[in-house]
């Protein structure tokens, strides 16, 4: 796809939630680069500054800049009152809550599951819900949610998580075909182990295999308007086609292992009941 025919499908403007640290800030880089305007929302504010200084010094685009909480009751109105007449046609909701332990931890409660919902579910559905009624209308535009691959099985451990990974990729799989004949284009992302903003939890591993958010991101822009879903990077999707091979008792227990020995020194934790 030639520039012009991106800022066609896509832009005029792009809404990237979490767009100003990790793969969210890469995407908001590949479409500024794609002659795009951006509007980046984080919680970051140092994030923030910086994108919205870089982006127009380096593409010479618009950047509007949104310290946000995408879990705050009132987001969906703060985030429509910002945008106000800017045209989106590209939303890329990369934002999370994530964690990883037993489900019941000392340092967790429903408290944070309650969050992570907020964040992980009702964020893009809100973002979902209102920015892709123009999208329709015009017949033109993208959406993209960043998933995971914890997302495609149940992933011990992960639970809530890998449930509200679960939900964004069946809600795009669902609009894909729904949206298809308003030339909207609609992609699932499961990432897998990236060199994003959450890498200093994985210094103790080995992560000379890790997928760039680079590569990550241009992975899921080849694919937008290709397909519902797609598996990012080589290594993940040969282990999840391997785990799909398995029945879901071996698959479902190869990924506890997983977390147990990445995560827990080979030792299950237990759950956490006091």
């Amino acid at each position: 796809m030639t520039v012009d025919m991106f800022k066609d499908k896509f832009g005029p403007w792009a809404l990237v939630a979490g767009g100003a640290q990790g793969i969210g800030e890469t995407f908001s880089r590949h479409v500024a680069a794609q002659g795009v305007n951006v509007i980046a929302i984080d919680i970051d504010q140092d994030a923030l500054d910086k994108i919205g200084h870089d982006l127009p010094k380096d593409y010479g685009v618009e950047c509007l800049p949104l310290n946000v909480d995408l879990g705050a009751d009132d987001m969906l109105d703060t985030v429509v009152a910002a945008v106000a007449e800017r045209e989106v046609g590209l939303l890329i909701y990369n934002a999370a809550i994530a964690s990883v332990g037993p489900f019941f931890r000392k340092d967790a409660g429903l408290d944070l599951e309650k969050a992570r919902i907020s964040v992980n579910v009702s964020g893009p559905l809100l973002l979902t819900y209102h920015f892709a009624r123009p999208m329709l209308a015009r017949r033109s535009g993208g959406i993209i949610l960043m998933s995971s691959g914890a997302g495609l099985k149940g992933s011990p451990y992960y639970s809530a998580y890998s449930a509200t990974k679960a939900y964004e990729i069946t809600l795009c799989e669902a609009l894909w075909y729904e949206f298809k004949p308003y030339n909207v284009d609609v992609l699932a992302v499961a990432a897998g182990m990236t060199l994003s903003t959450a890498a200093p939890a994985f210094q103790h591993l080995d992560t000379s295999e890790f997928q760039t958010t680079e590569d990550c991101v241009n992975e899921a822009m080849a694919a937008l308007g290709q397909q519902p879903l797609i598996i990012a990077g080589t290594k993940h999707r040969a282990e999840r086609a391997e785990l799909a091979a398995l029945p879901d008792q071996q698959a479902i227990a190869a990924s506890a292992d997983h977390a147990i020995g990445n995560f827990f020194g080979g030792v299950a934790p237990e759950q956490e009941l006091d």
